[in-house]
């Protein structure tokens, strides 16, 4: 969990210092690519996440006694934590997108 809040918490300040940085005139263009560069590593982070704690998983279950159940069963939460998270901003995303939307101008 502290792992994908660290994340989002450094999309978040990626975000605030490219519109702080914005000259103007060039609003629209760095903004559409800085977000969907920002949405394409968190989701690059989100899927390592899952690949680390899935080939932990495989490997633990091969036989390997290097690595601690406990390792494994803290990099699958921490996986299942990022994924939940993701699910959540993703929702939360499409209400926004929705509720802009139903407004009437």
């Amino acid at each position: 969990m502290i792992e994908a809040l660290g994340a989002l918490g450094s999309a978040v300040a990626e975000l605030q210092s490219l519109a702080e940085a914005t000259p103007p005139g060039g609003e629209a263009a760095i903004a559409g690519a800085s977000f969907a560069g920002a949405l394409k590593q968190a989701l690059g982070r989100l899927d390592r996440s899952i690949a680390s704690a899935d080939a932990a998983a495989k490997s633990f279950a091969a036989g390997n006694r290097d690595i601690p159940l406990s390792d494994v069963m803290l990099s699958l939460e921490q996986a299942n934590l990022a994924l939940q998270l993701a699910a959540n901003v993703r929702d939360k995303v499409a209400a926004a997108y929705t509720s802009i939307m139903n407004m009437q101008l």
